[in-house]
């Protein structure tokens, strides 16, 4: 039993002495008479007072009952099982039909006289009261789970979730939120007793369990820290109830503790979360707010690389924004660029830690930011840099409350320019694809990415195929057997091959045989099996349905801006899909408004090849045809030229490279083993982390344990040391501190299905509330009620006379 105001309870104690002090002061006191003896007055003045006697001792104890009911009420008493306290219930008013039934029984034996309306009273009372207390122990007899004794300290099945998202380390008075999520949460499993079942949850991902006891649960906490892979609080809660679900124990707790900033809570299957709390009553939820009401933070946006590959005269241009919280200020901001170390052994283990460069190039910029906006910030270094890659850093210089994103982290190839050859027939002028892989101003500043080698398809057996990253075949005329073996070999070793097929394919209204060999056909993708024409009421031209290649990156943001329309197709080549697709993977990245497929790639061994059929080349007016095969490269035609840039990205392989990715994803570099080494070690942002082994595999080398923002250095040896490396960042979602609505926390749990609190006695009165179980007031008073209308009823009648 728990009593919320037990002094009330000593003050009652008190108190019911009063009424009987009262009865015996207030006896009346016999007084001397002279009288004759009359035998029969005096029998009747005796029987008299043996009446009165019993009527005064139902008074008083029905006046002692009314105070000690009274004070029961006003000191709170409940137990913890909610079986037993109706069994305690019925108990209470047993005594109390007990005192009705004594009432009664008084008014009906008790005097000559009976009156009717007392007697129908109580007897009414005295039913009810049976009814009500049958009614009851029928329905606790038929409980699936009944349990006669109750125990405040009865253990607890209790699941701890911590919020460990990087928003957590934001610190006023040099205190994180984590470190108050972890002291509340020690706190927690204090209150809890000593045979419960806790889990210690947090939003890293890790599988739940049950701790071997409340210390080591206690200790669990100690060692949370920040997680930057954190999931949102609605999966980790899944996954907390459904623990709780299944366990035995009779009480269950769920305690969140967080800071409510909104992204947290605005991801996973909430409406998951809402049934389960719906389905499990017997639940009681806690969110614990650590948070601050009004948060101020400077924070750096995603940086914007114009390129991640360049070459050694190209400048460095990056594009953000800073993201202010709270007031204007000004903050200096700091672009820096690792310079390469002077003796050549950085990155390298020492004394247990990881040594990296310590010379930097950078620029700084004094920045006015605005007062809750974002503020356009762009930093251009001109160069030149030394090839290799290089890293470097956007910093905001300051005192914060979030540091973590004050920093984002930024990483260049720098490179001599991609070597490509151009082939094309007598017949076909590649100067479109020349100007745009390598425009004449770029040649002029050295910042030009490609190299072009431009030769006549019949002059291909001058050059060494495997000196080229790519070959480009501009509209091509038949090819013999022995080249088509040669381009295959070519980019199964790692080279790029773009075909654009055209009218030069042709022969006599068919296709020529030499394009329908079988390893012809493994490079074209399939079967080159008709020429289609547009018809005169059926418009054709590109339109792209699916944006995921990397192809399609510039319009993804504009699907629907983008005027294809405006530069139509009239001749295209209809190529019916090999047996090979299921070996080799082959996508369709472009589609004509037919549906044909005009853009197709194809993995081979360790290269790439593309196929587009419809050619790049062809004028608006040629002199050899009537017409042109399309109408790409007229007027405004800015589609085709970002669709050609993006395919020779392709072919190449520069977009495969992944220099500068999100936590959580895999970094990805291009490893040709003729040039690289086949195997590194990787040095991670954790400068305490030894660094691990990893190999190249399929000229390809990955690495996905990137769990942590910074730069990610790889140090092998091919002669000499070859450095690589790449660049990991937050989104900058993950450390928005913007507060979450109540009502939306409503949505996830449920209302009023939750108790939200900021202080420890908040937390103890709530969840004193909820551990308590089967509360008595509302019985009480109606104890209270009925034996005050028994009092009235039996004091009024017996001296009505």
């Amino acid at each position: 039993m728990i009593w919320a105001n037990a002094m009330v309870l000593g003050i009652g104690a008190m108190l019911l002495s009063l009424p009987i002090i009262l009865h015996f002061m207030m006896q009346p006191k016999p007084k001397v008479l002279s009288f004759p003896a009359l035998k029969f007055v005096r029998q009747h003045e005796i029987s008299n007072r043996s009446r009165m006697r019993l009527r005064h001792l139902l008074l008083l104890l029905l006046r002692c009952l009314l105070i000690l009911l009274m004070a029961a009420a006003l000191a709170g008493p409940s137990v913890a099982s909610r079986n037993f306290g109706q069994w305690l219930t019925i108990g209470g008013l047993g005594c109390t039909s007990l005192v009705v039934g004594l009432a009664l029984a008084v008014a009906y034996y008790g005097t000559r006289k009976r009156n009717g309306l007392l007697i129908s009273a109580l007897a009414t009372l005295l039913l009810g009261q049976l009814l009500f207390g049958g009614y009851s122990i029928i329905r606790l007899i038929s409980s699936d789970s009944p349990q006669l004794i109750g125990d405040s300290q009865a253990p607890v099945a209790a699941v701890i979730l911590i919020d460990t998202s990087p928003r957590m380390d934001y610190q006023i008075n040099g205190k994180k939120n984590l470190e108050k999520a972890r002291e509340m949460g020690i706190w927690l499993a204090e209150q809890l007793p000593s045979s419960s079942d806790v889990c210690v949850l947090a939003t890293d991902g890790d599988q739940p369990f049950y701790s071997v006891d409340v210390g080591a649960a206690k200790k669990r906490i100690e060692t949370l820290d920040t997680s930057y892979e954190s999931s949102f609080i609605p999966e980790s809660l899944s996954i907390g109830l459904k623990l709780l679900k299944d366990s035995e124990l009779e009480r269950k707790e769920l305690y969140v503790i967080t800071d409510l900033t909104r992204r947290g809570w605005t991801g996973g299957e909430t409406s998951t979360v809402l049934k389960q709390l719906k389905d499990n009553e017997d639940i009681a939820a806690f969110v614990i707010d650590v948070g601050t009401n009004e948060p101020q933070d400077f924070s750096i946006g995603g940086l914007f690389l114009e390129e991640n590959t360049i070459t050694t005269a190209s400048p460095i241009e990056i594009n953000t924004e800073i993201t202010r919280i709270g007031d204007a200020a000004q903050r200096n901001v700091v672009m820096k660029i690792e310079q390469p170390d002077d003796q050549g052994i950085r990155p390298a283990m020492r004394d247990g830690k990881v040594l990296v460069p310590k010379k930097f190039w950078q620029l700084s910029k004094q920045v006015d930011i605005r007062a809750d906006s974002q503020t356009p910030v762009q930093f251009q270094y001109p160069g030149p840099l030394p090839q290799g890659v290089h890293h470097g850093t956007v910093e905001i210089i300051g005192e914060d409350g979030l540091k973590v994103d004050n920093t984002r982290y930024f990483t260049v190839d720098v490179r001599p320019a991609w070597d490509v050859l151009v082939l094309h027939p007598d017949n076909v002028n590649p100067g479109n694809l020349v100007d745009l892989l390598a425009p004449y101003r770029e040649l002029e500043k050295g910042t030009a990415i490609y190299r072009c080698t431009v030769a006549k398809q019949s002059d291909v057996s001058k050059y060494d195929l495997d000196d080229f990253q790519a070959i480009f075949l501009l509209d091509p005329k038949p090819l013999n057997q022995g080249l088509w073996q040669d381009l295959e070999q070519y980019v199964a070793q790692g080279g790029g091959l773009a075909i654009f097929l055209g009218h030069n394919a042709a022969i006599q209204g068919g296709v020529d045989p030499s394009f329908l060999t079988t390893t012809a056909e493994k490079l074209l993708t399939g079967k080159i099996t008709r020429q289609w024409r547009r018809k005169q009421d059926n418009p054709l031209y590109l339109s792209p349905d699916n944006f995921s290649n990397p192809i399609l990156e510039p319009f993804r943001d504009r699907e629907d801006a983008v005027p294809w329309g405006d530069h139509p197709v009239l001749n295209h080549w209809e190529i019916t899909p090999d047996g090979l697709a299921n070996e080799l993977p082959t996508e369709t990245v472009v589609r004509y408004s037919t549906g044909l497929p005009a853009v197709i790639s194809r993995t081979l061994g360790q290269g790439r090849v593309l196929i587009m059929t419809t050619p790049i080349t062809d004028p608006p007016r040629p002199t050899d045809r009537a017409l042109p095969w399309n109408y790409l490269f007229t007027g405004y035609c800015w589609p085709a030229w970002k669709l050609v840039g993006k395919i020779s990205e392709y072919v190449v392989q520069s977009s495969y490279e992944k220099l500068n990715i999100d936590v959580g994803q895999t970094g990805v570099l291009r490893n040709d083993i003729r040039k690289y080494p086949d195997s590194y070690r990787v040095f991670t942002p954790r400068t305490e982390q030894s660094p691990t082994k990893i190999v190249s595999i399929d000229n390809t080398v990955k690495y996905r344990f990137t769990n942590t923002p910074g730069q990610y250095r790889l140090r092998g040896q091919r002669g000499e040391t070859v450095l690589r490396g790449f660049s990991v960042n937050l989104e900058p979602a993950e450390t928005d501190l913007t507060r979450i609505d109540p009502v939306e926390i409503d949505e996830v749990l449920g209302f009023e299905r939750y108790q939200l609190a900021r202080e420890r006695n908040q937390i103890q009165r709530q969840q004193g509330t909820a551990r308590v179980g089967q509360e008595f007031y509302p019985i009480l008073l109606i104890m209270l009620a009925v034996t005050l209308i028994v009092e009235h009823l039996m004091s009024n009648r017996f001296y009505s006379s």
